[in-house]
């Protein structure tokens, strides 16, 4: 129990060193500010917001409504866009990035012209549920002006939980880029520094294994994690359906990101080794994850997307934002993404006993 605790106290102090050391380096406080800045603007860039002028809309015809050739610019510039689907249930499938689903009556065009109180069922994604009223009020003014007459847009309880498979964001990529971002701009910095500065040797000849070692690394580097991807997650709570696949994902994708780096750490001689080692990692683990869901993107070359671990690591995020997560999908990511964690801490655990001899 005194060897346990002793291992304990050794794995933390390492982890609290790195944590402290990167705090009063300018250069690593530059790279953090960066990515949180980075992760602020595309929160900002890809979240909904309210000065949006263009309004995608999929709808549904009963009739043989004229509603959809109104798609003028209004004078406050907003302006409608139409999609047409051939159900109600479609609407469901073909919202994706649009932000308003519709039903028009068979009689809508009818009710207009006699300036009754013509009525347009709503559909809205999950994402706006919390600003329904205001959805309804917009839409129903925009609408009524547009058509010169009352028309009132009622959503209620129709929020649609996105299907596995319907995209309408890509914050699961952006979480995962987030995280894996972090990790390799701030841990390969702090290893090179305690090369440069000799702390590594006094670490070689600590009661630490090289397993702690490695664990107290991972644990200053998941300080580092927290704040960039966890704050991304923060930022987009929103489309969040199932907290605990989220948090999955974030942290597969987390304690990966952090191996990897630790990994790539090994093969650094100086700071310039850093960028140049970031651009084959980037290709090999972001660009799949990237472009995996592509329409246009050949079969095969899906397949091999498919088995790199951010791949999976980006589709579970993606289940976490849906309204189920099939279970044979969901095991074969976590088995691929378990995998390759194993793989790159025994890589790092390696050069750790390298470094020892």
């Amino acid at each position: 129990m005194k060897r346990k605790n002793l291992n304990l106290r050794t794995i933390w102090a390492i982890a609290w060193k790195d944590i402290k050391d990167s705090l009063t380096n300018k250069s690593t406080i530059v790279n953090i500010l960066i990515v949180i800045g980075i992760v602020v603007f595309f929160w900002w860039s890809s979240t909904p917001r309210p000065f949006d002028k263009r309004i995608d809309v999929a709808y549904f015809d009963k009739g043989s409504s004229t509603l959809s050739t109104h798609s003028e610019e209004f004078g406050d510039g907003y302006h409608f866009r139409f999609f047409e689907v051939d159900s109600p249930e479609e609407i469901h499938q073909s919202m994706g990035y649009k932000k308003l689903g519709i039903v028009i009556p068979a009689d809508f065009d009818q009710t207009v012209t006699s300036g009754g109180d013509a009525m347009l069922t709503g559909y809205t994604m999950w994402v706006f549920r919390n600003s329904v009223p205001e959805m309804e009020s917009k839409y129903s003014n925009l609408f009524s002006q547009m058509l010169g007459s009352p028309v009132q847009v009622k959503i209620g309880d129709n929020i649609l939980k996105p299907e596995p498979g319907v995209h309408y964001n890509t914050v699961n990529f952006q979480v995962m880029w987030a995280v894996l971002f972090m990790a390799l701009l701030v841990v390969p910095q702090l290893m090179l520094e305690e090369k440069q500065t000799k702390t590594m040797d006094a670490l070689m000849i600590s009661p630490v294994s090289p397993g702690g070692m490695v664990v107290g690394k991972a644990l200053a580097g998941l300080f580092y994690i927290l704040i960039s991807g966890g704050l991304y997650l923060v930022l987009n709570h929103a489309y969040v359906i199932n907290w605990g696949l989220a948090l999955l994902a974030f942290l597969c994708t987390a304690i990966f990101s952090i191996g990897l780096a630790l990994f790539m750490a090994g093969f650094i001689k100086n700071p310039q080794m850093i960028g140049i080692l970031m651009l084959p990692v980037v290709a090999v683990f972001v660009l799949p994850a990237m472009f995996q869901e592509e329409p246009l993107l050949i079969p095969s070359l899906r397949t091999i997307f498919g088995l790199v671990p951010t791949s999976a690591m980006v589709e579970i995020m993606g289940f976490s934002f849906s309204s189920y997560a099939p279970m044979q999908d969901l095991l074969i990511d976590l088995g691929l993404i378990l995998a390759s964690i194993v793989l790159v801490y025994a890589g790092v655990i390696w050069q750790v006993r390298r470094l020892d001899r």
